[in-house]
């Protein structure tokens, strides 16, 4: 909340008067005039307002530059007094009703089971254990708005930016122009949260409105404070304009008395000033002059840090967090007052806001447009931002309503970039910005106003999604846990962070959709019941006793790379989770790991199902040992014994599949042998392929085939011929299944001529020979497939 010059002029005594530091405010001319140095933080100034002047009506359905934007409704129905609406995606559970001595609820950090939320009259500690219950542990009243809040180790850090007479919590308001003024960060321990210890301050310059808190990636036992501010005044002893620059703080965990400011960072320069009233564009919005930022919004793990700094956004690089650079500097005429900014998880878009009116105001009204109050989503490419579209919540509201966007976080969605929004009185908003040109509202959650006849100051600081629930800081209605529904959100319901700064993000996670690795021995669950017959459609329950997991621990059961089953733990950290089994799973030892995740990979346990099924033998036969290659072949009979032995037979020769396939009938399956089988000695074996499931497979033992050579005829012609002429022999070689090559040789009077078959003939010439009868031997040499075979023949030669 932009709240600047109360802290100039009204007493912490005279915030806890009004009861929970809320006053109605009056309306007056122009929503889009932002709040100044000399206007009123929350109660308000008599000029601020509900109306909407005739320029902002009459760009009412225009958005400069062509950005989209959401179409207007201009018909609304106010919520009643008290009368809650919602979508199904987003339910109140709980509210816990402000506390004794707090006044202006602000903002959250959270911390294991705890979530603290602050004030402007100290801070508020709640036992999250069980978040639709929560319980306040302890309630700490020391003044000083405006509570922003973050929490390192045993440490929580604490915004004050308004005058005090001294750091001490009791220490009273004093007047900025005092020479002892303080304001700044105070710092407490929270080792136990029902009992917080006031350790140490730093005093800052212009006071703290915000910080941010970054890891010292040098030294874990130190963390650097980004101090904002910009609340300057002429009369003020410490801060007097110009302030543009941010301060940063380095605490050592183990010594916070020793906190200090360590440097300062300008942020603008002559070359790049800081946005002045001068750069106001005509018929822009009365954007403020940048005296210092009003947020910080660090994505240390990225190197990022998104700085909202009234008129200007700035992007800035912190890998090395004590030398900040500026990488990008953007301004928007739309824009009011930078406020506060969000990543995406990788980085790819941030989403800054404008708190126009201050948040006080009723901006969400019918005549202001939907680029004004508004969300501006800019994508980052190569360190450059790119203003792609704008968001405002599409529901009107009331013109006794303050709303304006506020603080919030992303959602764990896998694969979208979805947060939740505070916008005061408007509620709390889901929005979906994955495209960055067409952000739409996919879920909220509104109280209605808190006054049906005046604009009263309340609604939501901040909502953010902390380890499955929403929690929102209600200025004036205290703590709200609100559950989201419906199953894109379940890793949202499931993801878990142990401390949670809302402007210090973090990267987001899956461990648990990763599978397991486990290795050696492990502790083993129970199994009930540990046999299951295979073939039919069961399941069994996988079981671990009390306090193996924490209450409500989310668990899985996983099969090789798949989850078969989850759930959660129950109060006293037992399980029992149904892990179905379907018909199709083969019969065998069905392996399980469990794991819970909290300690993921380094608590596992093992589980096993057997899954029974009726035994079969198969044997097989031949109808006859051998086979002539290309005559008629065998056959061979594989018989599979067993109850239900239904399915088919692979019939193999070695390695080699000759059939598969082959269904069983009767018990049998036969297989009638190739003519063609290579001619060598086959080892036979028939494997049965069960068609259930319940039925195990089996193999038979081999049987011999010799597959031998085809029988060659050879049948020889021969012409008679004169003894002045050389005779011509044909040979023809033949077999049954193929045709024979290979060499023959005709051999006659000690004499041999060779020849080639070429589609089984040959012809060769012999040398002269004298008159008279001559015998021939021809010899067929064979091959692979064709035994070899000799005849004979006898020429006649005349004279």
């Amino acid at each position: 909340m932009k709240t600047v010059a109360l802290r100039r002029t009204l007493s912490a005594a005279a915030l806890v008067a009004l009861g929970v530091g809320l006053l109605a405010v009056p309306a007056s001319a122009d929503p889009n005039i932002p709040e100044t140095p000399e206007q009123s933080r929350i109660l308000g100034d008599a000029s601020r307002t509900a109306e909407v002047t005739a320029e902002d009506e009459s760009q009412g359905s225009l958005a400069p530059g062509n950005i989209p934007f959401l179409p207007m409704d201009f018909s609304y129905t106010p919520l009643k007094k008290d009368q809650e609406e919602s979508t199904a995606k987003l339910e109140l559970v709980k509210n816990v009703p402000i506390q004794d001595g707090q006044a202006t609820m602000s903002n959250l950090a959270f911390k294991g089971d705890y979530v603290f939320q602050g004030s402007y009259n100290g801070f508020v500690a709640y036992d999250i254990s069980n978040p639709e219950d929560p319980q306040v542990v302890s309630n700490t009243i020391c003044p000083g708005y405006q509570g922003d809040l973050s929490i390192a180790g045993d440490l929580l850090f604490f915004s004050v930016d308004q005058p005090r007479n001294g750091s001490a919590c009791g220490a009273g308001t004093i007047a900025a122009s005092n020479a002892d003024a303080w304001e700044g960060i105070r710092i407490f321990d929270i080792s136990d949260p029902a009992a917080p210890q006031y350790v140490g301050n730093v005093k800052t310059r212009c006071g703290s409105h915000t910080h941010t808190l970054v890891p010292n990636p040098n030294d874990e036992g130190s963390v650097y404070l980004y101090n904002a501010a910009y609340d300057v005044s002429a009369s003020a002893f410490n801060c007097k304009p110009p302030h543009q620059q941010l301060e940063i703080i380095k605490v050592d965990l183990d010594d916070p008395a020793g906190a200090a400011i360590v440097k300062e960072v300008v942020l603008w320069d002559a070359d790049n000033p800081a946005f002045t009233t001068a750069d106001r564009a005509d018929g822009g919005a009365s954007t403020s002059a940048t005296n210092g930022c009003h947020d910080l919004t660090a994505y240390p793990a990225k190197g990022l840090l998104a700085a909202a700094c009234m008129g200007d956004g700035v992007m800035l690089d912190i890998s090395d967090p004590l030398t900040p650079k500026v990488t990008d500097r953007v301004r928007d005429e739309n824009y009011a007052f930078w406020h506060t900014a969000q990543f995406n998880d990788d980085a790819s878009k941030v989403v800054w806001q404008d708190e126009l009116g201050g948040g006080s105001s009723a901006t969400c009204l019918p005549g202001t447009p939907q680029y004004r109050g508004a969300n501006a989503i800019y994508t980052i490419e190569d360190e450059d931002l790119s203003l792609k579209g704008y968001y405002k919540i599409p529901r009107r509201q009331s013109t006794r309503e303050n709303c304006v966007g506020h603080e919030g976080n992303i959602v764990q969605v896998a694969d979208k970039d979805i947060m939740v929004q505070a916008w005061y009185q408007g509620g709390a908003s889901l929005i979906d910005f994955t495209s960055a040109s067409k952000p739409k509202e996919i879920g909220y959650f509104d109280r209605g106003p808190i006054s049906e006849t005046s604009l009263v100051t309340g609604g939501y600081w901040a909502v953010y999604v902390h380890n499955g629930y929403v929690y929102g800081s209600e200025i004036a209605r205290g703590l709200d846990v609100m559950k989201l529904k419906g199953d894109e959100f379940a890793d949202a319901r499931r993801h878990r962070q142990d401390v949670r700064n809302p402007a210090t993000q973090e990267p987001i996670s899956y461990p648990w959709k990763t599978a397991p690795k486990a290795s050696g021995t492990l502790p083993a669950a129970s199994v009930s019941p540990a046999s299951v017959p295979a073939g039919a459609a069961t399941d069994v329950t996988v079981s671990l006793p009390a306090d193996t997991f924490t209450s409500g621990e989310y668990v899985d059961v996983w099969s090789g790379s798949k989850v078969v089953a989850s759930g959660q733990a129950a109060a006293n950290g037992s399980v029992e989770l149904t892990v179905p089994v379907a018909a199709t799973e083969k019969a065998g030892t069905k392996s399980l790991v469990v794991r819970g995740d909290s300690k993921l990979d380094a608590a596992l346990y093992s589980a096993s199902v057997e899954l029974t099924a009726v035994s079969t033998t198969t044997s097989v036969k031949l109808s006859r040992t051998s086979q002539v290659f290309g005559s008629t072949p065998a056959t061979v009979t594989a018989t599979v014994s067993g109850a239900g032995a239904q399915g088919t037979v692979t019939f193999r020769a070695g390695s080699t599949v000759l059939k598969a396939g082959v269904p069983v009938k009767g018990g049998k399956a036969t297989l009638t042998l190739s003519k063609t089988l290579a001619v060598k000695t086959y080892a036979i074996r028939a494997e049965f392929v069960p068609s259930s499931t319940a039925t195990t497979g089996s193999t038979s033992s081999a049987v011999t085939l010799k597959v031998v050579k085809a029988t060659a005829k050879v049948k020889v012609s021969a012409k008679k011929v004169k003894a002045s002429a050389r005779a011509k022999v044909t040979v023809t070689v033949s077999a049954k299944g193929t045709t024979p090559t290979g060499k023959v040789t005709v051999k006659v009077n000690g004499k041999s001529v060779k020849g080639t078959l070429k589609k089984g003939k040959v012809t060769v010439t012999l040398p002269k020979l004298k008159a008279g009868k001559h015998t021939v031997k021809v010899t067929y040499a064979g091959s692979a497939k064709v035994a070899g075979k000799s005849t004979k023949t006898t020429i006649r030669v005349t004279k």
